[in-house]
């Protein structure tokens, strides 16, 4: 068996310095976000996210790690060459989305330990693109077993969490056909082992993830489904203290999860959530005193901290691959 250790974590505005090149839509865009984000800046926000993401997994770092907020493959592979420990080759699996402010998801994923493929991505559209989701397949190499992995960042609440709950739906519905897709029997596999990652601005008992993505509590239900439907492994951490990922008005969100398809649940399967791994990753550097994430911030707004580091908490959990 080995043992495969996945996080996903939100980086919060992880943004290429001031002067990068930039279409000039986008640099227009974001000209009054990026005023002070100079490279000492940005430099300082990877040190600071490299610090915890070096911490997880009792120092040894994530072998799978899901990002969002990241503007381009430039700035993440600035991160991933901070996390360079003796035994692991960090590669970048990145795309660029048509979002307007320009804030991707991609994945670092060792390459000593997993093999990448197949990397695929769709656009989301609202009345103009944002954020697409992103997937690919990865082979372990210690037994060549495979699973694929996508990660999501879902339209934001900033409009209202009911207002904008349709575009969210919408995202969900687009990723559940996505997995159909995967899943096909004409170009799939109908026993591909699926982990669904990311911030999905909504919780776990929210209408876009139980009714559209088909993200349920009940493991039994799950396997027993003629539809693709997953299983949401957060449900457990709804009853935990500061039972969330974000804090949001002193409440307790918890919008980064993870889910499983009933492949992973198999009495046979060659890919498993180990139990009791999942969780969400809070050391206390990563903490204000009042338990809230402690965020880096911008120089273009109020509360800029270059001690902090994403208005998120991570998430982690390890696989049994056999």
């Amino acid at each position: 068996m080995s043992a495969i250790n996945v996080a996903w974590w939100n980086l919060e505005n992880l943004f290429d310095e001031v002067g990068a090149v930039r279409p000039p839509e986008l640099a227009a865009t974001l000209k009054n976000e990026l005023k002070g984000w100079t490279t000492a800046v940005r430099d300082k926000k990877l040190d600071q996210l490299a610090l915890i993401i070096n911490k997880m997994f009792n120092d040894a770092g994530p072998d799978l790690l899901g990002v969002g907020e990241v503007e381009n493959e430039a700035v993440l592979k600035l991160l991933a060459n901070r996390l360079a420990k003796p035994g692991r080759k960090y590669r970048v699996l990145g795309h660029a989305s048509p979002d307007a402010r320009g804030i991707d998801v991609s994945f670092i994923v060792d390459e000593n330990k997993l093999t990448p493929s197949n990397p695929g991505h769709h656009v989301v559209n609202k009345r103009r693109a944002t954020r697409d989701l992103f997937w690919a397949a990865f082979s372990v190499k210690a037994n060549g077993a495979v699973f694929a992995a996508m990660v999501n960042h879902w339209p934001s609440r900033s409009a209202g969490q009911y207002e904008s709950e349709p575009f969210r739906i919408m995202t969900a519905e687009t990723a559940s056909y996505v997995v159909d897709g995967l899943l096909s029997p004409n170009g799939g596999d109908p026993n591909l082992a699926i982990l669904l990652m990311g911030d999905f601005n909504d919780e776990p008992f929210n209408r876009s993830i139980q009714e559209y993505l088909l993200g349920l509590r009940d493991a039994e239900q799950v396997s027993n489904a003629k539809s693709p439907e997953f299983l949401n492994l957060m449900w457990p951490l709804l009853n935990g203290e500061d039972p969330g990922t974000l804090r949001f008005e002193s409440a307790w969100n918890l919008l980064d999860q993870f889910l499983i398809n009933k492949t992973m649940l198999k009495s046979n399967a060659r890919v498993k959530v180990q139990p009791g791994s999942v969780a969400i990753f809070r050391p206390a550097e990563i903490r204000k005193t009042n338990g809230a994430p402690k965020r880096f911030g911008r120089p273009s707004e109020n509360g800029h901290d270059p001690s902090g580091f994403s208005d998120h908490f991570p998430i982690t959990l390890t696989l049994e691959a056999n």
